[in-house]
């Protein structure tokens, strides 16, 4: 699928969403943030320098980020999380977590857009309370502690 049909399925299904999808548009073409179901949620469509023909959905979200202590406990606790999620999943990237879904934009539609939308955004806010409890008192205060954004 091109960009252009994919980017223009994306902007659908954030505008069904009550929300300008100009206002939501990254610094790149391909790139939209927006606030959703009480999580960030960062939306690309991208591909290589090697296959430039060849694009890829994403859609992330920053979860919490690697507790400075009870990280085995944590790491296997994602684990055993990922276990029950659908078409998408926890990774880790920089000291921080993230709730993921990466597929190539080859036949991707607006309905599976719309899902793997409130799929992350739900599973991020979900979890990211229930991580937040289970592992209180396990990070350590730190000035500016913000997810990178990979857009």
């Amino acid at each position: 699928m091109s960009f252009d049909a994919s980017a223009f399925l994306v902007e659908q299904s954030i505008a069904e969403l009550g929300v300008d999808p100009g206002l939501c548009r990254g610094e790149k073409p391909g790139q939209w943030n927006l606030t959703y179901k009480g999580s960030t949620v960062w939306i690309d469509i991208f591909n290589f320098p090697q296959n430039p023909d060849k694009y890829y959905f994403q859609v992330m979200s920053p979860l919490v980020a690697v507790p400075d202590r009870n990280q085995e406990s944590f790491f296997k606790n994602c684990l055993e999380i990922n276990h029950t999620m659908y078409g998408s999943w926890i990774s880790i990237k920089n000291d921080w977590t993230y709730v993921l879904c990466l597929r190539e934009a080859d036949n991707l539609d607006k309905s599976e857009i719309d899902a793997t939308l409130d799929r992350v955004a739900f599973y991020s806010a979900d979890y990211h309370g229930k991580l937040t409890f289970k592992f209180e008192g396990s990070w350590d205060p730190k000035p500016n502690d913000k997810p990178v954004n990979f857009n």
